[in-house]
Formats: structure tokens, C-alpha cells, sequence
């Protein structure tokens, strides 16, 4: 088996005492992929606390409290943080200058309204929305640019979490 892994390069969250931890993918439609996720603020044996945004992950947000198993994965989501995720993934064939435009335009709105943002490389962006956040003119920005054909989005909690 040829796994491959999505790491964050740039977690949202760092502390002194992080750990790394995998979700496998399979479950949500990638098999052979495993999202590596930064988790610290450690609360018992086998739980944690999440410190970065999910790329991949359905039903799963930064700060939500998950369980580890003895292989340090991922397997089940104990408590909500309160917070969202919104990922967006560009499209291929922009032109350059059209997607610098578009990545700008969701690294400017994500930032002016204090939401912490992560890329996975050049293409996918996951953006945290805290529970008192307002993203109305993110999403606003996500369905004008989807509608142009630039880029798809979605919140994460589109599917629940699930481990295999």
C-alpha cells in the first residue's frame, strides 16, 4: 500500500507541548491518504485538544477535544470547540493573475475578520471561523467566486466525523 499524507506546515495553534496525530482519510472518499493534525493541551491519557484546521477532515474544527487510539490516530471526536471550518480548493487552470487574485481575496476577507487561515499547498485553503465569528462576507466572497467558476468551497461539518 502507497500511503501519501497531507501535513500542516503552519498550524494555527502552537504551544510547547504539541504532538502529531493522523486521521485517516479513507472514510471521507480518500483511501491511502492520512491527514497529519497538531494537538496539544493534553486532557487525559487519549485526549486532546485540535491546534490546526482540518484540510480534509469532515466534522472535525480547531479546538474541538478528540481521542486518540494506542497508534496515535484519530478516532473519535469527544466534545466541540464551538468553532467551523470553511475550505476552499482553487481551481487548476486559473491564470496566474486570476489566482492570485482569488487567494488574496479569501487571505484578506479570512484576515480582516481575525479568522486563522492554513493553505495546503497553493490550492486549498482551510479557514477557522470561531463560534462569535461572522463569515457572511467570506461566504459571500466563496459563492461569487464559485459561481465564476474559480474555486469550489464547503463547511466541514457537510459530513460527520467518521474513523474506519
Amino acid at each position: 500500500m502507497n500511503r501519501k499524507y497531507i501535513v500542516h506546515e503552519e498550524p494555527a495553534v502552537r504551544t510547547a507541548s504539541q504532538r502529531i496525530a493522523m486521521v485517516d482519510l479513507a472514510p471521507f472518499g480518500f483511501p491511502n491518504l492520512h491527514e497529519q493534525v497538531w494537538l496539544g493541551g493534553r486532557e487525559d491519557d487519549d485526549l486532546f485538544i485540535m491546534q490546526c484546521v482540518p484540510f480534509r477532515i469532515y466534522g472535525l474544527n480547531l479546538f474541538d477535544v478528540v481521542r486518540l487510539d494506542q497508534d496515535d490516530m484519530l478516532v473519535e471526536v469527544v466534545e466541540k470547540g464551538g468553532h467551523r471550518t470553511l475550505r476552499a480548493l482553487l481551481e487548476a487552470a486559473l491564470e496566474p493573475q486570476v489566482f492570485e487574485e482569488v487567494a488574496g481575496g479569501i487571505t484578506s476577507r479570512a484576515g480582516s475578520r481575525g479568522f486563522a487561515i492554513e493553505w495546503s499547498g497553493r490550492r486549498h485553503a482551510a479557514i477557522d471561523v470561531p463560534a462569535d465569528g461572522d463569515p457572511t462576507s467570506l461566504v459571500a466572497y466563496m459563492d461569487a467566486q464559485e459561481e465564476a467558476g474559480t474555486l469550489f468551497w464547503e463547511w466541514s461539518e457537510s459530513q460527520p466525523f467518521r474513523s474506519p
